[in-house]
């Protein structure tokens, strides 16, 4: 394409446009586009077609596999029509996304998941979901050949596993379970969460302690949430 030519915007993901080319589908960086003033793209989230019931979407997307760097956008629909709540910049797992998740790969998951349980080392903040609050005593087991695999527990062990994840960390002071590998198939990863953390993490996914505290009070799970966690360019997917 040359300077200056007009293009059609499908809809914009953070700092990048999905354009309609000669008629073929790509990505271009905001920073290369100039919208004229009735230019107006769709939100992201509706040209998704896996939503299902879902009105409050959670999506992280990166740039690409191997960043650790990640945008953050939550989305509600509001009589029948889809709303931007807020944009964040967030980590994923040290190495990025992963193509086949496993355990202890460093790298978070694809996929669109479900939300679970809301968990943080002080009281509720006022959000609606579950809310468990971590006490010294509480683990999650990633021990692949415990039949506690993927779930919450409390030590002592006493033989029913070899690790397990302590999660009375400053990382948990609040977050929610990415309700990944639900069927704790052994070694496909576990203790996926959204937590605070502005670094990287081991394969969650992670933000600062405002904007989680902001996420868990806009969750109701009444709008059947769920996250889309992905690349920007896979998002053809949803």
């Amino acid at each position: 394409m040359t300077k200056g030519q007009k293009l059609s915007v499908v809809s914009k993901s953070g700092s990048w446009y999905k354009i309609n080319y000669n008629g073929r589908t790509g990505y271009v960086s905001s920073d290369y586009v100039q919208a004229s003033a009735t230019a107006s793209p769709k939100l992201v989230v509706d040209s998704f077609k896996t939503l299902g019931n879902a009105q409050q979407v959670i999506l992280v997307t990166a740039d690409n596999y191997d960043t650790k760097s990640a945008k953050i956008q939550t989305f509600e629909k509001v009589d029948g029509k889809w709303k931007q709540v807020l944009t964040a910049n967030g980590v994923l797992g040290q190495k990025g996304f992963a193509l086949s998740k496993k355990e202890g790969d460093m790298e978070s998951p694809t996929g669109k998941y479900t939300i679970g349980t809301a968990f943080g080392r002080y009281a509720n903040p006022g959000t609606k979901l579950p809310y468990r609050k971590i006490t010294a005593n509480d683990v999650w087991v990633d021990d692949s050949k415990s039949s506690l695999y993927n779930t919450w527990q409390q030590k002592p062990a006493n033989g029913r596993w070899t690790s397990a994840e302590n999660m009375d960390i400053p990382a948990y002071d609040y977050g929610f379970v990415i309700n990944y590998n639900e069927s704790r198939t052994p070694g496909k990863g576990s203790a996926i969460f959204f937590h605070v953390g502005t670094n990287y993490t081991a394969g969650c996914t992670a933000t600062s302690k405002e904007q989680v505290v902001s996420i868990l009070k806009w969750l109701n799970p009444e709008k059947n949430p769920v996250i889309i966690q992905s690349p920007v360019s896979e998002l053809d997917k949803y």
